[in-house]
C-alpha cells in the first residue's frame, strides 16, 4: 500500500476553507482508543494525540479573505432557513481509498492511499450530504459566490468519513493486518450515531486542519414537533 503520498499530500498548501463537524468528547476519546489499538502491533502507524478528528460536509476552493464573510453570513442564512436532524454515522473502521491522480472518480480497485478511516456509508449519511448538497445549491444561488466558486463546486463523495492516522511508510496486507481491521467490520452502537448539532467553518493549510483557524461555529436549530 502507497503510504507515502499521503505522507506527501499532508505538507503545506494554500489555505482552504472547510465547514466540519467536530468529534469530540467521549465518542473522540473512542477512536483515540482505535488508534492506540492499532499502534500497539505496528510502530509505523502515525497519530496525533492532539489531532482534530472532523467529518467535512463541505470542503471549498481557495478563495480569497474578501469573501470570507460573505460565504459565512450565506451559509448563516441557510441555516437559519433550513430545518434539519443531522447525524454521522459510521459502519466501520478501514483503509482509505487510492485515487488515480487524486482524481476521485477514478478509484484503484485493491489499492489503498495509507491512511485509516472510519467510514459510513450514503445511505447511512443521506440526510447529511444532502444537506451539504443544498447549501452549495444555496451559496451558487449568489451570482458573486457563484464566480468564486465555480459551477463545479460540489461534494466529492456522497459518502463520509474521518481520517484518524496514516502509515509512514508502505507496507503489504498480511493475515495479522486483515486481522487487526476485522475487529473494526461492525462498530459498536455508541460510536454508529454522532449527533451533528453544530458546524464550524475555518480555515487550514493543511489536510487534517493541524493549523485550523476557526472563523465561525454554527449551531442548527432544532427540528420542531
Amino acid at each position: 500500500m502507497l503510504s507515502q503520498g499521503t505522507v506527501q499530500e499532508q505538507k503545506k498548501r494554500t489555505g482552504r476553507l472547510s465547514l466540519v463537524k467536530f468529534i469530540q468528547g467521549s465518542r473522540r476519546s473512542q477512536l483515540v482508543d482505535v488508534c492506540h489499538d492499532f499502534m500497539k502491533s505496528d510502530s509505523h502507524l502515525c497519530f496525533n494525540k492532539d489531532k482534530r478528528f472532523h467529518v467535512t460536509l463541505l470542503g471549498f476552493p481557495v478563495v480569497i479573505p474578501a469573501y470570507y464573510d460573505k460565504i459565512t453570513k450565506k451559509i448563516n442564512e441557510f441555516i437559519e432557513l433550513t430545518r434539519a436532524e443531522l447525524n454521522v454515522k459510521f459502519e466501520l473502521i478501514r483503509l482509505g481509498t487510492k485515487y488515480e491522480n487524486n482524481d476521485t472518480l477514478y478509484p484503484v480497485y485493491g489499492a489503498s492511499n495509507g491512511t485509516i478511516i472510519a467510514y459510513g456509508d450514503s445511505i447511512s449519511n443521506k440526510e447529511f450530504t444532502t444537506y451539504g448538497n443544498e447549501l452549495i445549491a444555496f451559496l451558487l444561488k449568489d451570482m458573486k459566490l457563484n464566480f468564486i466558486l465555480g459551477k463545479s463546486f460540489r461534494r466529492r463523495f456522497p459518502t463520509v468519513w474521518c481520517t484518524m492516522a496514516n502509515y509512514a511508510r508502505d507496507f503489504t496486507i498480511t493475515y495479522d493486518f486483515e486481522t487487526r481491521f476485522n475487529k473494526y467490520k461492525s462498530l459498536n452502537e455508541s460510536l454508529l450515531q454522532i449527533p451533528c448539532l453544530e458546524l464550524e467553518l475555518g480555515l487550514s493549510h493543511y489536510k487534517d486542519l493541524r493549523d485550523w483557524k476557526p472563523i465561525q461555529k454554527f449551531t442548527l436549530p432544532k427540528v420542531m414537533d
